[in-house]
């Protein structure tokens, strides 16, 4: 591949920013990132006051990359005051135990130090902090190195040195993708066609479009878009000093918590996914389409998450599970069947290719997985991590040893969310 070659990547996220930041540093000239909204993409997952950074994992492979990570999180100048290291708790009550058991496993084998099982009664002695009975947290393992990240503030920080280095950068209209620009006869991918009318020309296409993936090009079924109920509580300087000193703490059947910001907000989140299954107007691809509060700000959580996600604070933190929600979300990530990522070439499609498939762990890995999607770009990649991120719609895949099993939820199933930002009165028109 050519140091000239017109580099096009659809999707400003962690993927589509890593891989334009690590291309530009390869010395590649000609690299344009195209998305929706300017910079850092207020729709990317990636775009969050706080991601988890963790190696704890059973598969080899992510837990490497997490170590890799970290090592970045910790040195690379720019996302310098960016980084804390709480540690964390990592927790499961039924079905995602052989996960925690595996990861716990897979972090000794590669040196990790100072992991402590823990069980309830011991979380509370340890973090005072923590008031609530603990009823479902079954399996606990304590991780001193893990810790959390500013996202949105990292996301940027990384674009900035890409655009530094020369990477252009196009929003609105003009980079909103609706569809792919393919040669007659050998489908060969010359390109893209904006939401304007606008054609963006390209010798290679890297769509990283995250959990919009599955409704921009047919992936006959390898990734769904799955979002999951994200909230803040607004403390006082007390409550914020109060709540400072405890970590991470996340049951993946339950839900998780993140120590307050300097700014007093806490974070907490759902851990069961849901979907919303709808035809795309555009591409008439049925599969699961992500329903954002920017597209839709009149709507909320649906009552049903909501609900379940103060059930689940009352377990941790019992004082604070009535208090108010500040601001909602439903992040939307793009998951595959077996939590591997999707970086390959499209088989069909000469000259295009994919990096996606985050499964809602793929942030951590922000300084480098654009590492490895310039190896794919360069047919460097080792076979190993290739094989695992291969295209593979007819996989057979049954497993138990997952994060998440849960069985996903469907938007249109749950009730409240339409419109409950205007009959709360919490909506208000800038008309």
């Amino acid at each position: 591949m050519n140091k000239d070659t017109r580099i096009l990547i659809i999707g400003a996220g962690c993927f589509g920013t890593s891989t334009a930041y690590h291309l530009s540093q390869r010395g590649y000239t000609s690299i344009r990132v195209l998305d929706r909204y300017p910079p850092p993409s207020c729709e990317a997952a990636a775009t969050d006051i706080s991601k988890i950074i963790r190696s704890d994992y059973n598969e080899p492979l992510y837990a490497r990359l997490g170590l890799e990570s970290i090592e970045a999180w910790r040195s690379w100048p720019m996302f310098n005051g960016l980084y804390h290291v709480p540690g964390w708790i990592l927790s499961a009550a039924n079905l995602s135990i052989p996960f925690v058991e595996g990861s716990i496993e897979t972090c000794k084998k590669l040196g990790v130090q100072g992991l402590e099982r823990l069980t309830p009664e011991q979380i509370r002695s340890r973090f005072p902090v923590v008031k609530g009975l603990l009823d479902g947290w079954n399996v606990n393992v304590y991780n001193p190195t893990a810790g959390w990240v500013a996202a949105g503030q990292a996301l940027e920080c990384m674009t900035t040195v890409a655009q530094q280095q020369g990477v252009e950068y196009i929003s609105g209209e003009k980079g909103y993708v609706r569809k792919l620009v393919l040669h007659d006869s050998s489908l060969e991918c010359k390109g893209v066609i904006c939401a304007d009318g606008t054609r963006h020309d390209a010798d290679l296409v890297i769509i990283a479009t995250g959990a919009w993936t599955p409704s921009l090009i047919d992936l006959q079924g390898q990734l769904t878009a799955k979002g999951h109920g994200v909230a803040h509580i607004q403390l006082t300087p007390a409550e914020t000093k109060h709540y400072g000193a405890m970590p991470i703490l996340d049951n993946l059947e339950l839900g998780y918590f993140f120590p307050p910001q300097e700014d007093g907000v806490f974070k907490l989140a759902q851990s069961q996914f849901i979907t919303n299954v709808q035809t795309d107007t555009n591409s008439a691809i049925r599969t699961s389409i992500p329903h954002t509060f920017v597209q839709s700000p009149t709507d909320g959580l649906p009552l049903e998450i909501e609900a379940t996600m103060r059930r689940n604070l009352r377990r941790v933190f019992p004082e604070l599970a009535d208090r108010p929600f500040c601001y909602t979300r439903l992040c939307w990530d793009a998951d595959t069947a077996d939590r591997h990522f999707l970086v390959t070439r499209h088989p069909a499609h000469k000259q295009l290719f994919l990096a996606t498939g985050g499964s809602a762990h793929g942030f951590k890995f922000l300084p480098v997985v654009g590492r490895y999607v310039a190896d794919l770009l360069e047919g460097k990649l080792d076979a190993e991590t290739a094989g695992k991120w291969q295209w593979r719609p007819d996989q057979n895949f049954e497993t138990k040893n997952l994060a998440h099993m849960d069985p996903e939820l469907e938007l249109s199933d749950l009730t409240g969310w339409k419109g409950r930002q205007v009959r709360e009165g919490k909506y208000s028109s800038k008309l």
